[in-house]
């Protein structure tokens, strides 16, 4: 990564110590911190980057919207979602590609885990204002391996809670298509419905 990221931590033989790599990570910030304490009483950085002994990116934490490592490709910040300001934390596999991470913002977060290709596996999100918002997951099945940079995974199952409409449950299919719904809704009534695949409902139970 480039140095607009911060200061990096290369940790060497710590790199093969599996989780005493983020403790290594602590300790050398912590030392590099003191070391310059002299010069810079409150050394302030917006990033801290952990990599391992090749170089490669392993752990991101940056208090702006971070760039995306996708296929050994390094992307701008503009291509990921999220909001500018947001507290990120990513996590970089032992080539250097995302595989998740964390988004902290006030007035929500999510967390993700990916296939190949930085394509959501599964994630959670949460996001509330003013008494209005909610929780869910969303389940992904695994794309086509074959289908390289770009393709999205398919919804398979959802599970969350809004305020718009009551706790739901929907299992879909292998185009995405919800077919079947259980629901509690906002004013407290159960359903169960079977969908068709345009989205009609061919039986239900309330």
């Amino acid at each position: 990564m480039t140095g607009d990221l911060g200061r990096r931590a290369a940790f060497g033989m710590a790199a093969t110590a599996g989780g005493a790599l983020l403790a290594g990570g602590t300790a050398g910030a912590a030392e590099s911190a003191a070391g310059s304490a002299a010069n810079d009483k409150h050394q302030v950085s917006p990033s801290f980057t952990v990599v391992d002994k090749r170089g490669r990116q392993r752990f991101l934490l940056d208090s702006r919207k971070p760039p995306l490592i996708v296929d050994g490709q390094t992307y701008p910040p503009e291509r990921r979602s999220g909001p500018e300001n947001g507290s990120y934390l990513i996590f970089n596999d032992e080539t250097g590609d995302e595989k998740g991470g964390l988004l902290v913002h006030p007035t929500g977060g999510h967390i993700a885990f990916d296939y190949p290709h930085a394509v959501d596996g599964i994630n959670l999100s949460l996001s509330a204002k003013d008494g209005v918002g909610g929780a869910g997951l969303t389940i992904n099945g695994i794309p086509d391996p074959d289908a390289g940079p770009g393709v999205r995974a398919t919804p398979r199952a959802l599970f969350g809670c809004h305020t718009a409409f009551g706790a739901q449950l929907a299992l879909c299919d292998s185009q995405g298509r919800p077919r079947i719904v259980l629901q509690v809704d906002e004013n407290d009534r159960p359903t169960i419905k079977i969908l068709d695949g345009d989205g009609k409902t061919v039986n239900e139970l309330a």
